[in-house]
């Protein structure tokens, strides 16, 4: 087949690519584009079904259109701004008019260099893409896209009551699956097991606003204890990655600190992210360190970090709240958020002091815990401190502590009558657990801080993830659900330090889980990562950087002297090349030729007066054979000897017309 074959199948194609031009400057806002593409599609329709049915009047597929688009597409993407969130349109929408700019050059030649199975494999490439931000009301376009798609190429001969059958069957099954999803919604019934199953599978308990005691147990013995809940990209990760530092314990709860210390605005941004620092210019300092952390659930607002960190990057926050235990909330106030940065200091920098010094409310105890309170602290052996300064009873009374709780408690995570207690109300936990001397880490940490403060020693509830799990060559640390762990921060010598009263049960993990799941967490964990600098456009600020280079070295002298080189280059260039080509021929031309091309000439003028002419194409060679084959009784008498003479002429042509010697 060597030309165009028209009929509905043609017909439909062409309607089906203009379909695709139109929606998907449409969808992208940009109609100028959609209305180009659509007249070009017609019209090029039209041509090759009328002038150019036969392929070979068809141009030329030319592959330096295709890769050279590239380019003005490539520098479009670079000038548009990024996005404050989610997926950058751009980014598909540029894919998509490449897609139809191909399947336009190859419906141009097709069957010249261009191919059937490129212009359907790109055309409905684009179709899809123009239905990725298809506005409501608009999704019709998708569905026609994709008849006259299968009308267009379906097989040829089909009669066409087979296409209307295909049609209503298509029809049918749209409306078949409509109608079950409407069924469903309406009668739809959800299981209380399957809501709370959500719930824990979505959230990791104990860092509620109000948190308490005993929330911790579902992230140690629930079918998701294993998954991973944050990435830290550090390759010497913190071994205690803190969320919340609690104020006040009341009744088995621990609540938040209502004030915050102070109130963080951006001090700069990197390309979308807001970096916010606990004193002016400090993420600057040379010793700094920016720690992305990915996380793969509902972060609860709070920015995990390490304890004296000293910046926070979040996207689409304009201020974050510091509080004096050094905790930091506010990152949820535009919604979830699924990572964030902390700058934390390799030495010399450090949080102010006013944000470290601690406050009278990490001394405070309710009254009704006092007499138990007591009771705990003589069995320990603790002594009250008479000076803030008293750094040696401070750290005698610590490891007190820490002692009696190793020797005389056990780790466990039930607890005989806590249960009860939760139901009830008759039951305080915490005494449950003097009582039973056994529990879990939320039940140390909250008996260690009220014996520290009722002794005198700033001491803080925290919770947050502890042990993270690393593997060697694994560019990032991760916690899981089992990690999440409550100790205390306690003030000893002017500053906050990690207390960790739990027994050492939860010590630190070796990686889990067999060879696959290794590497499949890998994969996820890189894929993460790269997702992360296309989507939050982290590798912008690299483009930002050389495009104002690039501005400022075109606003300069140096492109035209450089210009001017390349053309005088250019000049030069060509002007060597003519001379050469000169110099080439006068020395081919040489006189014996001259002459002999002359004496061809005249040759050739007799024999055409005798009416003998070489045809088009024709060597020399080739038409003093065909004249040696005539027969000489045809050639007139006084004819005969010019005839002769221009016989011998060509043969003494031939004989030296290669010789450089005559």
């Amino acid at each position: 087949m060597n030309k165009e074959i028209v009929d509905i199948r043609y017909g439909a194609k062409v309607l089906f690519l203009t379909l695709v031009s139109l929606n998907l400057g449409h969808t992208y806002d940009m109609v100028f584009v959609s209305i180009i593409f659509g007249i070009f599609f017609v019209v090029i329709g039209v041509l090759n079904a009328t002038s150019r049915k036969e392929f070979y009047k068809r141009p030329r597929y030319n592959k330096i259109l295709a890769y050279g688009a590239i380019v003005p597409l490539a520098i479009y993407w670079l000038v548009t701004p990024g996005v404050a969130n989610g997926v950058n349109p751009t980014l598909v929408f540029l894919p998509g008019v490449y897609l139809l700019f191909l399947a336009a050059l190859q419906e141009r030649s097709r069957g010249n260099g261009g191919y059937e199975v490129f212009v359907a494999f790109d055309g409905m490439a684009a179709l899809l893409i123009s239905m990725f931000m298809v506005p409501k009301g608009y999704a019709w376009t998708g569905i026609l896209g994709i008849i006259l798609f299968i009308i267009a190429y379906s097989r040829r001969g089909t009669h066409w009551f087979k296409y209307v059958l295909f049609l209503v069957l298509l029809v049918g099954l749209f409306g078949a699956s409509y109608g079950g999803y409407r069924y469903w919604k309406n009668h739809r019934n959800y299981r209380g097991y399957m809501g709370g199953d959500y719930y824990q599978r979505e959230r990791v308990m104990g860092f509620d606003p109000v948190a308490a005691l005993g929330s911790f147990t579902s992230n140690y013995v629930g079918k998701y204890n294993s998954q991973v809940v944050l990435r830290v990209w550090d390759k010497n990760p913190p071994r205690y990655l803190k969320a919340a530092s609690y104020e006040q314990y009341i009744a088995g709860i621990w609540k938040l600190p209502s004030a915050p210390a102070k109130v963080m605005y951006p001090s700069y941004y990197q390309v979308d992210y807001s970096v916010m620092e606990v004193e002016d210019s400090i993420t600057a300092h040379k010793n700094v360190r920016q720690v992305w952390v990915n996380s793969t659930i509902d972060n609860f607002g709070f920015i995990f970090s390490p304890m004296g960190s000293v910046g926070f990057a979040a996207k689409d926050v304009d201020s974050l709240f510091y509080f004096s235990s050094g905790m930091v909330r506010g990152i949820d106030q535009n919604g979830k958020r699924s990572d964030w940065h902390y700058f934390v200091c390799d030495s010399e920098c450090q949080p102010p002091a006013a944000l470290r010094a601690f406050s009278e409310k990490d001394l405070h105890i309710n009254k009704r815990y006092l007499p138990f309170i007591d009771t705990v602290v003589a069995a320990m052996g603790l002594t009250a401190i008479d000076s803030a300064t008293d750094t040696e009873s401070k750290i005698e009374n610590i490891n007190k502590i820490q002692k009696y709780l190793f020797e005389n408690f056990t780790y466990s995570l039930e607890i005989p009558g806590v249960g009860r207690w939760g139901r009830g109300r008759k039951k305080d936990p915490l005494t449950v657990f003097w009582k039973e001397k056994k529990g879990f880490c939320e039940y140390y940490a909250t008996l260690a801080v009220l014996a520290l403060r009722r002794v005198g020693i700033p001491a803080r509830y925290t919770t947050g993830f502890a042990n993270p799990e690393i593997e060697e060559g694994r560019p990032y640390a991760l916690f899981r659900r089992k990690h999440a762990h409550s100790w205390v921060e306690v003030f000893v010598d002017g500053d906050w330090y990690h207390f960790d009263p739990t027994p050492p049960i939860i010590g630190s993990e070796k990686p889990s889980g067999s060879w696959i799941s290794k590497k499949w967490e890998n994969i996820k964990g890189r894929m993460a990562r790269l997702f992360h600098l296309i989507k939050e456009g982290g590798w912008r600020e690299i483009v930002d950087h050389w495009q104002n280079y690039s501005q400022g070295f075109i606003d300069s002298v140096i492109p035209y002297l450089l210009l001017a080189v390349l053309v005088i280059a250019f000049v030069i260039m060509k002007v060597k090349r003519i001379l050469k080509q000169r110099k080439k021929s006068q020395w081919v031309l040489t006189a014996g030729e001259l002459k002999w091309g002359k004496e061809l000439n005249k040759i050739e003028k007799r024999l055409k007066k005798l009416g003998y002419s070489r045809n088009v194409g024709e060597t020399v060679g080739s038409f003093l054979t065909r004249l040696k084959q005539l027969n000489k009784s045809q050639i007139k008498e006084n004819h005969l000897k010019s005839w002769e003479e221009c016989i011998k002429g060509l043969s003494t042509y031939e004989q030296k017309r290669w010789r450089r010697d005559f």
